[in-house]
């Protein structure tokens, strides 16, 4: 009969033994290099209706192969407990049941204190901005400049978010009765266009994503939220701490592509405006009245 320890034994082994990352010099003699991106993540990586993985930052993945003249390997992977854990898992360590690590992984959020805590991972240079924005319905919501707007009216959050932690609490919890639920944005925002909420709070990437499906003015915005520490962060790449050659030229090849605007045009290809906001500005137009120039 076969201990328990043994089998233990025999996953350890096969932990150490996963695969190591491709070098630059492998990627390129192989002419092959894997990319991680989160599983089920609209509109940055996700499987259609085909089965075929697509999303913004599987197109920049591909880019980036292009650049390079390698073939792109797409591999989804279940977001962990903790960004930290995604790191492990996708690209220095791997894990025993998920094989082991990409050479590349998308979507990181960066800050120094966060790089620092994660010191087996080179974090390349952001791609992009993520911002907490609000959907509202003006022609429901006629004061849209706070949240006070909503101590009587209903707003919509995917559960278990950021924007549903804060909205909970948010002003000595007298929004608390007015928080809708819903498992993920595109639920919350149809129920926004059915009515049934008046707003939705997410990721600006998100909304205006799930909101182009839809012929209808709604403003997304940014609305004063005090409290919340954390209502902005920037994106990039990561790869392994040791894989210096290839970090630098995926560094290079980033550069490339945002300086060339391909990166703005993959962002605007899904619906999504690729520019930084302020806390003071309208972020899409979606009714001509609201429009910035």
């Amino acid at each position: 009969m076969i201990s328990l320890r043994y089998v233990m034994l025999v996953i350890l082994i096969f932990v150490n033994t996963l695969v190591n990352a491709s070098t630059l010099e492998e990627v390129l003699e192989k002419k092959y290099i894997q990319f991680a991106f989160y599983e089920n993540f609209p509109p940055f990586s996700y499987e259609d209706e085909s089965g075929k993985i697509v999303g913004i930052d599987v197109d920049i993945a591909q880019l980036v192969a292009d650049k390079l003249e390698v073939k792109l390997g797409k591999r989804l992977l279940a977001a962990d407990e903790s960004v930290d854990d995604d790191l492990r898992n996708g690209v220095w360590k791997g894990h025993f049941t998920a094989g082991g690590p990409s050479d590349v992984m998308m979507h990181i959020p960066y800050d120094p204190a966060f790089a620092r805590a994660n010191d087996k991972v080179a974090f390349l240079q952001p791609y992009f901005k993520e911002l907490i924005a609000f959907a509202v319905n003006t022609y429901r919501i006629k004061n849209s400049s706070s949240l006070e707007a909503f101590f009587n009216d209903p707003i919509g959050v995917e559960t278990a978010t950021l924007a549903d932690a804060y909205l909970l609490g948010a002003h000595g919890g007298k929004l608390r009765d007015n928080v809708k639920h819903y498992v993920n944005i595109a639920e919350a925002v149809k129920a926004m266009v059915d009515n049934e909420v008046y707003a939705v709070m997410a990721t600006r990437s998100e909304i205006e994503f799930n909101l182009k499906k839809y012929d209808q003015d709604f403003l997304v915005t940014k609305l004063p939220t005090p409290g919340l520490t954390l209502d902005g962060w920037t994106l990039c790449a990561a790869v392994k701490a040791d894989n210096v050659k290839l970090a630098k030229r995926l560094n290079e090849i980033f550069s490339e592509l945002k300086a060339s605007g391909d990166i703005e045009r993959v962002f605007k290809s899904y619906g999504l405006n690729f520019k930084e906001a302020s806390e003071k500005e309208i972020i899409t137009p979606y009714n001509a009245q609201y429009a910035i120039e």
